[in-house]
């Protein structure tokens, strides 16, 4: 059996190459995804193949846990290195800070959403959803395809994006024609999704699923895919379709409307605050559902 020594020989070591990407984004002032997709894959490469060792990196994670769980919950964080590496190339993008991984109050509850700007718990303008799909196998579980759980992450999506519309009017507000209201109200909301698809997997599938939620709830969707190559992660052209496009075309997107908003050098306006609040959410448990970072 291989050793984590023997494998960081191997492959290299999944900490360092985030630190070394995250570093890499900061100090030359990286705007686009595609700039950095090839260290994106690569670390994405180093992380399955230590999950398909069944070896956690040394030195991530709590040292006091046992190593299989350990290594969950070190492989469970790719979904916030996501999440933390666009908020970063938005900053560059629009210079304004955006938040990961902020609690954000909505009509009902509060939503744990992965990016969002202005950086503030409570009426946000933007919302980025994130999501990574996708694991090789184990020594004792199966791969995971790119639509794993993919059924409950859509409903918390649609609920997210409705709930979160609703907070400033709360019980006043008149919807009327739903495609017209949800377009005209804040947080703009988005979804950007990357997936290790398998043979049977395919992007045209992760296409159709995320255009049903882009022209039903959200304002926009992404996708970056990849497939196992010869000697690492392949990316994969992503099909023309209405709404859907690369991470690289949102990223754009929700920088313009962010600089529309407040250009640089200018601060975000204040919040709008309902008139009176039908829940006090603050009373109730906080949302969990995305806290694997996945």
């Amino acid at each position: 059996m291989e050793t984590e020594s023997a494998l960081r020989s191997r492959v290299g070591h999944p900490g360092e190459k985030w630190d070394a990407l995250i570093q890499r984004v900061q100090a030359t002032h990286v705007r686009m995804f595609s700039e950095v997709e090839p260290d994106w894959l690569d670390l994405m490469w180093t992380l399955d193949a230590y999950r398909a060792a069944g070896l956690p990196p040394d030195g991530m994670g709590d040292q006091r846990k046992a190593p299989g769980k350990r290594l969950a919950a070190v492989y469970r964080g790719k979904g916030n290195w996501f999440a933390t590496l666009l908020a970063l190339l938005l900053e560059n993008q629009s210079s304004h800070r955006l938040a990961p991984r902020v609690r954000v109050q909505g009509f009902s509850q509060t939503h744990q959403i992965d990016v969002a700007w202005p950086d503030r718990e409570v009426d946000p303008l933007v919302c980025l959803e994130t999501k990574v799909t996708g694991a090789p196998a184990t020594p004792t579980d199966p791969a995971r395809g790119a639509m794993a759980d993919w059924t409950n992450r859509r409903k918390e999506l649609k609920f997210a994006a409705t709930d979160l519309k609703l907070f400033r009017r709360q019980h006043l507000t008149s919807i009327e024609h739903w495609d017209v209201w949800r377009g005209s109200v804040f947080p703009k909301t988005y979804f950007l999704w990357a997936a290790r698809l398998r043979p049977a997997d395919s992007v045209e599938r992760m296409v159709t699923e995320a255009q049903a939620l882009v022209k039903t709830y959200l304002e926009g969707a992404g996708i970056v895919a990849w497939r196992e190559g010869v000697h690492g992660y392949v990316g994969l052209p992503v099909p023309p379709a209405d709404r859907i496009s690369t991470v690289d075309d949102v990223l754009y997107r929700v920088a313009t409307e962010i600089r529309m908003i407040a250009p640089p050098g200018s601060a975000p306006p204040p919040p709008e605050m309902p008139p009176a609040r039908t829940i006090d959410v603050e009373q109730l448990e906080g949302d969990t559902s995305a806290a694997d970072g996945g």
